[in-house]
Parts: structure tokens; C-alpha cells; sequence
């Protein structure tokens, strides 16, 4: 974003909010800009070491930067001791990497913020061994199993002392080699091992105590896998002897294990390492000799090489660990003092609408309805940079977003910024998976895009419009997957309501809460009959959905209750696949098909009723479209920006 500090008129102020180049309120201070940090991640390093191997023993340390899926040998973190069959964990600061062959007990630390590595013999593990797991928490390390023995022995690492001490209570219910580890800030499971085992252990923190869970079982036995996971889930991935791909889903909450086959490793292997962070997994190396990187993204349960980011050397019986796997704290960075400043009222924001995309055939073009006049025109700089249908809309004052689609599916994110009627790419906006046939809604700071397919999910991805950024929010995740949805909300909340499922048509309703990003269902509000191909707008109090049938469905967002609107409310035709947004007066409907049509119909809210409004038809017959205004969903009629300020 431009940077537009210092003393200006107000009139420059003005221009300069409407184009989005004035800076937000939140970010004006005053001082040395470098101690901001760019991601507003914090300190804490968004990278991952996998560390030694064979054939060899190497003591090679590889660092991945998950932003870039880009991997690099760090010489200077390299392992005071060539070694194999190795496990590692460890906090925000430092990993620790310890014991191997041949016969070590030795543990390594690698401090993140300098990449260097140094031996700490007071954390010597209290057995030589190699093929152990390891996994832990904020403030300690748990290393288990191992050979030769079999072994069951349990040793902590205590970061804050750097010391070990054999915990008898957390000793695995088995005793096996060739496991793998992984969990989150409460407990730890470790996961299959020599036999070949399918046993479970899980490991409470709180006690350093271990209790088999079987309903965390494998589904399949195997050793000489890998494990890394997030706050809610762990995922173990391939396996040996007989070479495997598989990849199984331990869900914390339930202490339950199911196989993700769209996870699958691209390559079968076993003797891999993994780790991540909170976003995704990261699966590298293994036998018998490979350098190749999967990626695991954890919203979708999906998996895809990432060559960039493989190995430097081919190499198997390799550890790994990051400062942000296992549920690991992100530290925040201190939020700078704001300069005492003024609010600068700008007036109201456009009253208008934008319908964007569309099939029959494909195409771009964009679409502007004036309210004030019910008249629309084609705005062709604000064309969508690429022809796509089955896209989704939402947005704010400013800006609109329009994204996903089809042909694909598609990631692409455009914003449309409305004070100029020009639409730019925003790459950085991009959905996290490419999807279409999805819904959106938001509020003034973020947008939420739900739904899709295809594979029809539940994925739920949020845009700070801030930053241009997309990230995926699993706690916002419909409760139901679906496609060919309608989504519409106000101020505190985006309801989510209707699609197809694989089966058929659904009713369901789903209210996002914003201050939390979670997402329940509310029976209370499911349509009243099972719909999808459908359309949503509001105001701050109520949001209508339509099509398919003719009939609006009305929720009343206090009572979280819906009910069919009046029969003077109902479309003027039933129409399905069309596209709806509004300000705070009327809602407007347009396009769409059986009949692929230019149809604009508007529902004024305070008398629920319909009329078509010929003068507001689309330019262009088309349908699979989508809109976005600066008045929808209960958005503010007023626009500030801060005043003037000298820095």
C-alpha cells in the first residue's frame, strides 16, 4: 500500500481514502517501521528443520520456509554429530534433536533465530537409541521408544533447564521402534511401530502419564512413518516395509483415527520425517532414498508435492521440527502506540451495486446497478480480469471481492474498488484452495468465502481486506459440505444457507459468528424448503434468500428464525443459479436461469414485497453470476478516515 504519512489537505485526505491508499488507523505511529513485523505473524519462525539421516550418517540441516515452499541447507545448524534414525522436537525457540545411530543418546539444539546448533549433554537422552519418537509442548520434549529392544522408556526434555529425566509413568504401553509422534499443548500420540503395530499411546502432559486410547488406533498397522499435526488433529503418514502412501487423521477431540485417502503421500516411502505448522504438514525424505516434500493442507485434508521445497539431499531416517507445529504459541509482537488523532468524516459510501461473471456464454463483464435511479449500465473497466461463472461475492464499503470459479475450479481473487469502477487481480487474496459454485458474505473488515466444490467441501477461507490476504479459518468450517449455496449477514454474523450436497438439495443454515470465526449450525433458521442454485442479501436486521422456487425465504437475524416471506415478496419468476445484493432499503436479484435471463427484481424490505425493475435488467443475459455492494449486509453509511496527521 502507498504510504501516504504526513500533513495534507483535507481534500488530498478525501482522494486518498476513496482510492485506498490512505493508511488505516490502526497502523499510524510513530518511530522506526522495522520493529513492525510484515506478516503480523510475531517472532515466531514460519519455517521447519528436518535434520541428519542416511544413507550416511549425515548430519545435514535442511530449513523450509512455508510461505515460499522453498527449502535451503543451513550449514551453521548442521548436527555436532553425524546420525540416522533420529526424532525431534521441540518450542517457539529452539529444536531439539536427539539420540540415533549408531547408538547415541546425544540431543542437539537448534536455535531458530540464529540457525546454529549446539550440543546440550544435560539433556542427554538416559538410553542410547535410535528409531524413537518425539513430541511435546511449550515447555517440554517427550522422546520415546526406540532400539535396539524394543523399547517402551519415556524421557523428558525440559527446555527451561535443558535437562532429562526418564518419566516411568509416561513409558508407552508397547515397547516398539520405528514410531511416529505428534499432538498438541495437552497431550502427545505416539502412533504404530515395529511388529508392525497399530497401537495408539497417548501421553497426558499434565500427569506424564501414558494410557493406550484404541479407538486412535492406525487403521493400518506399519512402522518407519511420520507424524505432525495442529491444535485439533495429528496426521501419520507412510510407512515401511512394504513401502506405503497411506495417511490417517487423529482427531484430538475424540480420540478417534480415520484414513484421509485425498491426504495420501505422492510417493509411497517409509522412514520419513515430518512437521509443519498450524496451516500445514510437511512430509520430506524417506526410503528408500527420496528428497521429495509433500504438503499436507490440513483445511482440506488434501495433499500435493511441493518440489521447491524438497530436500537438498536425498536422504531417509531423517527428524524434523518447527516453532510452529504441534499447537506451538505464535508469539504476537507488541502492537505500536497510535498517534493521537481526529476522525474525518467522508459521506456516505456508493449506492450502488455490482453483478460480475456469468455463463452462457462465460464472460467478464461487469454490471453497475444505481439504486437511487433502479438503472444499470456495463462498467467495462471494472470487468473481472478473467471470464468465469460459478464465482462468489462479498466486500466492503470500498471494495468488492470476487472469487473462485469456473472453468477450473479456481483460487483467482479479484477486488473491485468502487470509487473508480476498476476491478485489479489481488494474488495475494487468492483462495487457499481453488473452488467454485461457493458462497460469500462479510463484514467491514473481512470477507468469508464458504462451500464449493469440487470435491464438494466445508471449507471456510477468510480476506482481510487490510492486508489483501486469504487464509483458511477450520473453526469457521460449515457444519454440512456444500456447493451451489447462498450466504448474506450483517455486522456481527454471516449466515450461510441452503446448496447440494452429493445426495440432493438441503435446507440447512449456518451462522458464522465473526469475533470468534466459528461456525454452528441454527436449525431454528434452516430455509423452509430444501434449496440450492439459490441467492442472499440483507439488511442489518434480516437477510432474504431466494431461488430455484420463486418464493423468498426471510431470517429474522435476532431470533436466528426464518420464515417464507409474503406471498408480494416472492420473484417474479422462479429462476435458479442467479446472483443478489442490496443496501439498506431493498435487496436486488439479477439473472440467472432456466431460462437464462437479464431479470433484475427488487424486494423493498419494509413492505416484503417484489418488483421486477426493467430499467436495473443486466446488460447482458446470464446466470452463475455474482454481486457485491457497498450497502449489503448492514454495512456503515458512513465512511472515516483519520485525520490529519503530522508524524
Amino acid at each position: 500500500m502507498t504510504d501516504p504519512r504526513g500533513v495534507f489537505r483535507l481534500r488530498s485526505v478525501r482522494r486518498k481514502k476513496l482510492l485506498g491508499t490512505w493508511v488505516d488507523l490502526d497502523d499510524v505511529w510513530i518511530g522506526d517501521p522495522a520493529v513492525r513485523f510484515s506478516d503480523g505473524a510475531g517472532p515466531s519462525p514460519n519455517t521447519g528443520y528436518f535434520g541428519g539421516g542416511s544413507p550416511g550418517p549425515r548430519s545435514t540441516m535442511d530449513k523450509v520456509t512455508y510461505s515460499s515452499d522453498t527449502t535451503a541447507a543451513v550449514p551453521g545448524a548442521n548436527l555436532t554429530a553425524a546420525r540416522y534414525g533420529l526424532a525431534a522436537t521441540g518450542n517457539s525457540d529452539a529444536g531439539y534433536f536427539g539420540a540415533g545411530g549408531p547408538s547415541k543418546s546425544l540431543i542437539d539444539k537448534v536455535t531458530y533465530a540464529s540457525d546454529t546448533t549446539a550440543a546440550v549433554p544435560g539433556a542427554n537422552l538416559t538410553i542410547a537409541r535410535k528409531e524413537l519418537a518425539a513430541t511435546g509442548n511449550s515447555d517440554a520434549g517427550y522422546f520415546g521408544g526406540g532400539s535396539p529392544g524394543p523399547r517402551s522408556t519415556m524421557d523428558k526434555v525440559t527446555y527451561a533447564s535443558d535437562t532429562t529425566a526418564a518419566v516411568p509413568g509416561a513409558n508407552l504401553t508397547a515397547a516398539r521402534y520405528g514410531l511416529a509422534a505428534t499432538g498438541n499443548s495437552d497431550a502427545g500420540y505416539f502412533g504404530g511401530g515395529s511388529g508392525p503395530l497399530s497401537t495408539m499411546d497417548k501421553v497426558t502432559y499434565a500427569s506424564d502419564t501414558t494410557a493406550a486410547v484404541p479407538g486412535a488406533n492406525l487403521t493400518a498397522a506399519r512402522y518407519g512413518l511420520a507424524a505432525t499435526g495442529n491444535s485439533t488433529s495429528g496426521y501419520f503418514g507412510g510407512g515401511a516395509f512394504a513401502s506405503t502412501s497411506i495417511m490417517e487423521k487423529v482427531t484430538y477431540a475424540s480420540d478417534t483415527t480415520a484414513a484421509v485417502p485425498g491426504a495420501n503421500l505422492t510417493v509411497a516411502r517409509g522412514k520419513n520425517a515430518a512437521t509443519g505448522n498450524s496451516d500445514a504438514g510437511y512430509f520430506g525424505g524417506g526410503a528408500p532414498t527420496y528428497s521429495t516434500m509433500d504438503k499436507v493442507t490440513y483445511s482440506s485434508d488434501t495433499t500435493a508435492a511441493v518440489p521447491g521445497a524438497n530436500l537438498t539431499t536425498a536422504r531417509n531416517a531423517l527428524a524434523a521440527s518447527s516453532a510452529r507445529a504441534n499447537a506451538l504459541p505464535v508469539v504476537e509482537p507488541p502492537a505500536p502506540t497510535p498517534t493521537p488523532q481526529t476522525a474525518l468524516a467522508l459521506g456516505p459510501p456508493p449506492n450502488t451495486g455490482y453483478f460480475g461473471g456469468g455463463g452462457s456464454p462465460t464472460t467478464s463483464l461487469m454490471d453497475k446497478v444505481t439504486y437511487s435511479s433502479d438503472t444499470t449500465a456495463a462498467v467495462p473497466g471494472a470487468n473481472l480480469t478473467v471470464a468465469r461463472s460459478n464465482l462468489a461475492a462479498t466486500g466492503n464499503s470500498t471494495a468488492g471481492y470476487f472469487g473462485g470459479g469456473f472453468p477450473g475450479p479456481q483460487s483467482t481473487m479479484e477486488k473491485v474498488t468502487y470509487s473508480s469502477d476498476t476491478t485489479a487481480a489481488a494474488p495475494g487474496a487468492n483462495l487457499t484452495t481453488a473452488r467454485y459454485r461457493l458462497a460469500a458474505t462479510g463484514n467491514s473488515d473481512a470477507g468469508y468465502f464458504g462451500g464449493g466444490g469440487f470435491p464438494i467441501t466445508s471449507l471456510m477461507e477468510k480476506v482481510t481486506y487490510s492486508s489483501d490476504t486469504t487464509a483458511a479459518v477450520p473453526g469457521a468450517n460449515l457444519t454440512v459440505a456444500r456447493q451451489f449455496l447462498a450466504a448474506t449477514g450483517n455486522s456481527t454474523a454471516g449466515y450461510f444457507g441452503g446448496g447440494f450436497t452429493a445426495p440432493g438439495a438441503i435446507s440447512n443454515m449456518d451462522k458464522l459468528t465473526y469475533a470468534s470465526d466459528t461456525t454452528a449450525a441454527v436449525p431454528g433458521a434452516n430455509l423452509t424448503v430444501a434449496r440450492g442454485k439459490n441467492a442472499a442479501t440483507g439488511d442489518s436486521d434480516v437477510g432474504y434468500f431466494g431461488g430455484l422456487f420463486s418464493t423468498l425465504d426471510k431470517v429474522t437475524y435476532a431470533s436466528d428464525t426464518t420464515a417464507v416471506s409474503p406471498v408480494g415478496a416472492n420473484l417474479t419468476a422462479a429462476r435458479a443459479y442467479l446472483a443478489a445484493t442490496g443496501n439498506s432499503t431493498a435487496g436486488y436479484f439479477g439473472g440467472g436461469g432456466f431460462v437464462v435471463t437479464t431479470t433484475m427484481d427488487k424486494v423493498t424490505y419494509a413492505s416484503d414485497t417484489t418488483a421486477a425493475v426493467p430499467g436495473a435488467n443486466l446488460t447482458a443475459a446470464r446466470y452463475q453470476l455474482a454481486a457485491s455492494s457497498a450497502r449489503a449486509n448492514g454495512l456503515p453509511t458512513t465512511v472515516l478516515a483519520p485525520g490529519p496527521v503530522i508524524v
